[in-house]
């Protein structure tokens, strides 16, 4: 019997209305088992390669080897930071930073911050010590006046000292902030100097360390003069008059180290 020319050509029976559905079931498992192992295939792809360009897989292997190396070697170098780069967070907007960048700048806000503070205190208080000291000092005459001035130049020596101990210890107390939040040593230590240079803190060290000396050199003064007030003075114009030689000659080291220190402190006698 022949078949209706409508049906030339079409699949016969139930297999054939399945084929369609068998080639798909195929194509999708062979697409899974590529997404599942797809080293044959990369394998295949790589050989496929190294043949067009006249080379062996093992050669091949080796030169993408080498590839990956270098771009790694060149990543880690362009993450590594100089001190100058840490302190460059401070002239950047915050909120483009990372946030481990974030907790170093705050770190820097904190420690200008105190800096500033300490300061400012240390300003105020030893100009109104160092201003009970000049004036006093040049009419100076009796016990009360000496305990005064004495007083006021322990003072003076306190407020120098404690503003020296905080800037002693900055660079060692931002060192140890900055290892807190992942800075490894060395470069916390060099991040720390580098911002105690740029902050000008070894200018603010070496002034109150002056002051300090002012303050030393103020109290030997005082001491004398109370000391030796039998062997002294005061002309009407405010100089003193020695009844001795060997007084005079310490009374005049003496004053000289005080106006010395006075001017390394910055102190005028205005």
């Amino acid at each position: 019997m022949e078949l209706k020319k409508s049906q030339i050509g079409k699949p016969h029976g139930s297999l054939g209305r399945m084929a369609p559905l068998i080639v798909m079931a195929l194509v999708i498992a062979a697409l899974v088992y590529l997404f599942l192992n797809p080293a044959p295939f990369i394998n295949l792809m790589k050989y496929a390669q190294a043949s067009s360009q006249g080379k062996t897989m093992a050669q091949a292997n080796a030169a993408a080897s080498a590839s990956a190396s270098a771009s790694a070697s060149a990543s880690a170098v362009s993450e590594v930071k100089t001190p100058d780069d840490y302190l460059s967070l401070m002239k950047v907007n915050a909120n483009t930073l990372s946030d481990a960048d974030k907790k170093i700048l705050n770190i820097f806000s904190d420690e200008l911050d105190k800096i500033s503070k300490i300061k400012g205190t240390e300003t105020v208080e030893t100009n109104s010590e160092v201003a009970s000291i000049f004036q006093p000092l040049a009419q100076a005459k009796t016990d009360d006046d000496f305990a005064k001035l004495r007083d006021a130049s322990t003072k003076l020596k306190q407020t120098a000292e404690t503003a020296l101990a905080f800037f002693q210890q900055v660079p060692t107390e931002l060192a140890r902030r900055l290892a807190d939040v992942g800075v490894a040593d060395p470069m916390n230590t060099q991040v720390a100097d580098a911002f105690v240079k740029q902050g000008a803190v070894t200018d603010d060290l070496k002034l109150v360390q002056n002051t300090s000396k002012f303050a030393d050199a103020t109290i030997a003064y005082v001491d004398f003069l109370k000391e030796s007030k039998n062997s002294w003075t005061r002309k009407p114009d405010g100089t003193l008059s020695f009844k001795d030689k060997q007084t005079l000659t310490k009374a005049q080291q003496l004053a000289k180290d005080f106006s010395d220190t006075a001017v390394q402190a910055g102190f005028s006698f205005k």
